[in-house]
């Protein structure tokens, strides 16, 4: 465990964390403190199969959002799921529906220049006090209450650099830095509260990698891989660098945050006092040592751990394969609580709905009470139907009568 109270020794501070991770992750035969969930990816790889909806939920039910000029939801939406309501999101705004019945509920804020504008319509919900935060170059929060009416801002205190996501515990804001160390040892995670007073930080879980100027790229390439983007650099020396967006590192479940560092097997529990150690992936040969992430070597046979998604009967996992090769993998794996069993299998089978025999799933939310959530075109769902009509008659698709392929997406909901 991790002691965050203000250290000057900021180096002692980091190489307690990489010991920490060394313990948890590359050392399988260790025994394991009480309560730390070990998911074995190796062995899963060498019995991959199909994944099926009922290791995830036990009932599933569709939610296709209102449509009208005032909601309409751009191209490449996503989502988050809360208790009473749904956050749809696109590159152009945010939007909150009733969680029951999809009725457009407000829009909640908006881009610009503006006092009460923010920079990019992602939301951070804080579900301490109901308010949805937004970010404002260079260095603000912009706050909006679930009616859609602006309440501040807040001041991060940490300019120019901006967290690249946040999370919230108590009467405190955690700012999480998505980057990889290049010379330098980086914060990871920044604590701060409401008043915008630094609280503490915690510097990057990863070793120090070699320092690289400008002058060392050979090129950049941007991949996307599902609706991750995946930013690559390329270095004279062969070695490379990877920036990955649009995927959770710092995320709440059952009223405790939760951490994960990119290149790093061990999810945590980020406490007052503490980074407690929560869950280890086990990829065995398949590991990816943080101290080899720029080395392009072996790449094919390397898994990567992304999102990570989890209710109290399951863990839903993504992980990369070749992230460094012309063509990237993405694998989909669950972990049974109970069982302790965990499967894997490609992100492009989707989840097999073996509930209620709709479309593959594709997990792209998780609410903080373990509800899983997809997203699917209203004109792939119409297409659908029209093709299964012998199962469109039955009771469970009777939220999608009407549907019309112009209509905003359906919002699929599996509740374990």
């Amino acid at each position: 465990m991790l002691n965050l109270k203000t250290n000057k020794n900021m180096e002692g501070k980091r190489l307690l964390v990489i010991g920490l991770i060394g313990l948890f992750v590359s050392c399988s035969n260790t025994p394991q403190p009480a309560k730390l969930c070990t998911v074995d990816v190796e062995g899963a790889m060498e019995n991959s199969g199909e994944l099926k909806l009922s290791q995830l939920a036990s009932d599933v039910r569709y939610v296709p959002l209102e449509t009208t000029d005032s909601c309409l939801i751009g191209a490449n939406p996503n989502i988050l799921l809360l208790d009473k309501q749904i956050v749809v999101y696109s590159n152009k705004e945010c939007l909150l529906f009733n969680k029951v019945d999809g009725k457009f509920l407000c829009r909640l804020g908006h881009g610009g220049d503006d006092p009460e504008a923010y920079s990019y319509p992602v939301p951070f919900y804080n579900e301490h006090n109901e308010m949805f935060y937004f970010k404002r170059e260079p260095e603000w929060l912009q706050k909006y209450d679930a009616s859609g009416r602006y309440q501040g801002k807040l001041k991060i205190p940490t300019p120019p650099a901006m967290p690249s996501e946040f999370s919230f515990m108590d009467s405190l804001v955690i700012g999480h830095y998505n980057n990889i160390a290049m010379g330098y040892a980086p914060r990871a995670l920044l604590l701060f509260n409401e008043k915008g007073e630094e609280v503490d930080t915690v510097p990057s879980l990863l070793p120090v990698l070699s320092k690289k100027e400008v002058s060392d790229i050979d090129n950049i390439n941007v991949k996307r891989l599902d609706d991750m983007m995946i930013v690559l650099t390329r270095f004279k020396d062969g070695g490379y660098m990877a920036g990955i967006g649009g995927r959770t590192f710092l995320w709440n479940s059952k009223g405790e945050t939760r951490f994960k560092e990119s290149f790093s097997d061990t999810v945590f529990t980020v406490r007052r006092s503490e980074l407690a150690p929560y869950i280890v992936f086990k990829t065995g040969k398949w590991h990816w040592g943080a101290e080899a992430r720029t080395d392009s070597k072996d790449n094919e046979k390397r898994l990567l751990i992304g999102e990570v998604f989890e209710s109290p009967q399951a863990i839903f996992f993504q992980c990369i394969c070749g992230l460094y090769t012309n063509e990237p993998e993405m694998l989909n794996g669950i972990y049974n609580r109970k069982s302790g069993m965990t499967y894997v299998s490609p992100e492009k089978n989707g989840i097999i709905d073996d509930i209620n025999g709709f479309m593959p799933f594709h997990p792209k939310a998780c609410s903080p009470q373990g509800e899983y959530a997809g997203l699917v075109e209203a004109g792939e769902a119409v297409d659908w139907l029209k093709e299964h009509s012998e199962l469109a008659r039955n009771s469970k698709y009777s939220a999608l009568k009407g549907l019309t392929e112009d209509d905003n997406p359906v919002v699929v909901i599996a509740k374990p």
